[in-house]
């Protein structure tokens, strides 16, 4: 998370293997520590740089603004495919987001 958000953010498993051209569902925990509703908007990085053009969300919380409760704890689902035409060069993608306070003030 950046400076100023009041958010932990993690995976709840921080490796998978998976094969291209099947469907999986990577799961993230977000907390609030804020004693006062918050919002954020996630923004995605895939690494290496040609892999993510074959990594595609089917639904991602990046893709709107998320509100958090006061302390709110909330688990994020993103089901993703890894397309077929995937380099056979890339043994490893790495998906990685930040959060950003949206909140004014």
């Amino acid at each position: 998370t950046s400076t100023g958000l009041p958010w932990s953010f993690e995976p709840l498993v921080k490796k998978m293997e998976v094969h291209p051209g099947q469907v999986y569902e990577a799961v993230y925990r977000v907390r609030s520590a804020s004693a006062s509703k918050t919002l954020g908007q996630a923004v995605p990085s895939v690494s290496p740089g040609l892999a993510a053009q074959h990594f595609n969300k089917i639904e991602c919380f990046c893709f709107t603004q998320q509100e958090l409760e006061a302390r709110e704890t909330r688990d994020m689902p993103i089901p993703f495919i890894v397309g077929t035409d995937i380099s056979k060069d890339i043994e490893q993608i790495t998906l990685s987001y930040t959060f950003f306070s949206l909140d004014k003030g």
